[in-house]
């Protein structure tokens, strides 16, 4: 795709080590980001000659930071490379956090949980609930927090709600909606996905030790 990519390669690695120190990898894969848009008119910066790590003058005009200083403004996209890793990492830590204000095991967790690649899938064989309006809201908050544990966010689908019921017989396809309707301290709906509130996330910590007993 490109000519000399070692060479391209060796400076992406020169420029990210000019950034600040907490932002050099995401400088490094936005560097890494350009070398990949190929099909853009990539320039260095002050002289003209094409190359994937500056863009032209009619793009933004990425610069590195000053050896006085750093440059907000024009660190920008780096910033917001930065930014976005901050959240992915706050993200991922909110699963173990979790377990650990509500004092959940790593076993507890195994026996209702069934890691599936990047998912959790629940695995429990008795709900402990006999009517089907309560087994979908011990669902709801099982898979709300399943979506905690896997990517950071206590959010599921309506799809992914449904055929959890199904499996376990309690898809009342008539009073599915109004079932989450009469939860709204617990579900915020948001589109085809719904997430726990605090008091839900509490309740949904009680299902998973009683679960797992």
């Amino acid at each position: 795709m490109f000519e000399n990519v070692g060479e391209h390669l060796d400076e992406a690695v020169r420029l990210a080590e000019r950034c600040p120190e907490k932002y050099q990898l995401a400088c490094f894969q936005a560097l890494i980001r350009m070398l990949a848009q190929h099909d853009s008119p990539l320039h260095l910066a002050g002289n003209g000659d094409a190359h994937p790590f500056n863009p032209s003058r009619s793009t933004v005009d990425i610069q590195l930071p000053h050896s006085n200083g750093f440059d907000s403004e024009r660190m920008s996209p780096y910033a917001d490379l930065a930014s976005s890793a901050d959240r992915t990492r706050d993200d991922s830590e909110r699963g173990p956090k979790f377990m650990d204000q509500y004092q959940i095991p790593e076993a507890s967790i195994s026996r209702v949980y069934h890691l599936d690649g990047q998912s959790y899938r629940i695995i429990v064989k008795d709900l402990k609930e006999k009517t089907s309006s309560k087994k979908q809201v011990k669902l709801a908050l099982l898979l709300g927090i399943g979506g905690l544990l896997s990517g950071g966010q206590p959010i599921f689908s309506k799809q992914k709600l449904i055929e959890a019921c199904r499996e376990y017989g309690a898809y009342d396809a008539p009073n599915f909606a109004s079932h989450m309707k009469k939860q709204r301290n617990m579900f915020i709906s948001k589109g085809h996905e719904w997430s726990l509130t605090v008091p839900a996330q509490q309740r949904a910590a009680e299902a998973i030790k009683e679960l797992a007993v």
